[in-house]
């Protein structure tokens, strides 16, 4: 499988990658992801989008910046771990992605969404599970393009 069809095939999911992940979506894909030619927060997304907590933790662990934060905090999201993802937003800081989700959802807050995906997982949710998963999957989305683009 080539580059152009991994990433292709990961960021057009379906269905789309679920709030909390029981297991890695294709675990075909994790050694591809590893040797793909980009950067290590990208490899990072891709094995979010693949429901790899495992692999992407340890990269965005050993990346302080504000992305690997940023890719923090989402898998801390679905683990679930939300205090701690709580903690990784407010280490992200403002991002660019944030006034991109903000233009798509204009209610986006990163700590609120955490709120909202954890009442979810209540059965008390405020906003429907396929609502949240769209726009858990447009963040995820936006980020990779983000490094894709801007940084890497």
């Amino acid at each position: 499988m080539s580059k152009k069809n991994l990433i292709g095939t990961l960021l057009n999911r379906d269905p789309l990658p679920s709030l909390e992940p029981s297991a890695v979506w294709n675990p075909n894909f994790s050694d591809k992801i590893d040797a793909i030619d980009e950067g290590s927060l990208v490899k990072a997304g891709l094995h979010l989008l693949n429901d790899d907590i495992d692999r992407c933790h340890k990269i965005a662990q050993d990346t302080p910046t504000a992305e690997g934060n940023y890719w923090h905090a989402i898998l801390h999201r679905r683990e679930p771990d939300y205090f701690n993802s709580k903690y990784w937003y407010r280490r992200v800081g403002e991002h660019p992605v944030f006034s991109q989700l903000r233009q798509e959802f204009h209610e986006w807050n990163p700590c609120v969404f955490v709120d909202w995906c954890e009442s979810s997982s209540t059965g008390k949710g405020v906003k429907s599970v396929s609502w949240l998963e769209d726009v858990q999957a447009k963040e995820m989305k936006h980020l990779l393009n983000y490094l894709r683009t801007d940084v890497g």
